[in-house]
């Protein structure tokens, strides 16, 4: 039984150098994910997964688009690069939410890391169809109980602009003003006018 050293990577594996495995997992940032290898004759800052001469510090990913529930899968077929690498090597394959190489990593919830220990294979192979197949998924090979690279930090949504509400200013009552009437002459006077008219009639007569 090989033992993998001790590692701070996200999950650990073991497989043939020529295995089929299926690489899945889920991220809430974006819409693709990239994935790069290092390890043993490797450029330090990574390579992509079917190319060793792809270098991830001159821009070249696996990029692997998201579906609609945020989920991605990839079928790395490690006999593309059987030849190009040494089997009994332990390497290490990062999945980052952004394009960027080893070196310009952002967080830990930015990226997430599977560390795949290749050995040599002891059985030949007639076609690559008839390779073990290996996955991240516990639920499909609960006996690995290999996690799958879930990358969770959800992107930061926008602080909404808070809604000002002003308060109009409270309405003043105007008492309207009164109607002005002319005023009735006083009662006295309008008397004294009625018996002067009737003294004047009275001396005509």
């Amino acid at each position: 039984m090989m033992i993998l050293p001790v590692s701070a990577a996200d999950a650990n594996i073991e497989a043939d150098l020529g295995d089929t495995l299926n690489l899945k997992g889920v991220s809430y940032t974006g819409s693709s994910v990239y994935l790069f290898m290092t390890g043993p004759g490797l450029p330090e800052n990574g390579v992509t997964l079917t190319d060793v001469t792809q270098r991830a510090d001159q821009g070249k990913f696996t990029q692997i688009d998201l579906d609609s529930k945020q989920e991605w899968s990839y079928r790395w077929n490690t006999a593309r690069i059987e030849n190009s690498i040494k089997a009994g090597g332990t390497f290490l394959v990062y999945v980052t939410t952004s394009p960027v190489d080893k070196a310009n990593l952002g967080g830990s919830g930015s990226y997430k890391t599977l560390q795949v220990y290749l050995k040599k294979s002891t059985t030949s192979r007639i076609a690559s169809s008839s390779q073990a197949t290996y996955t991240l998924n516990p639920e499909m090979h609960s006996s690995e109980q290999v996690p799958a690279l879930d990358i969770t930090s959800p992107t930061p949504t926008a602080t909404p602009t808070p809604t000002v509400l002003t308060t109009p200013p409270t309405a003043v009552p105007v008492t309207p003003k009164p109607t002005t009437k002319a005023p009735l002459p006083p009662a006295p006077v309008f008397l004294a006018v009625l018996l002067g008219a009737g003294a004047a009639i009275m001396k005509k007569k």
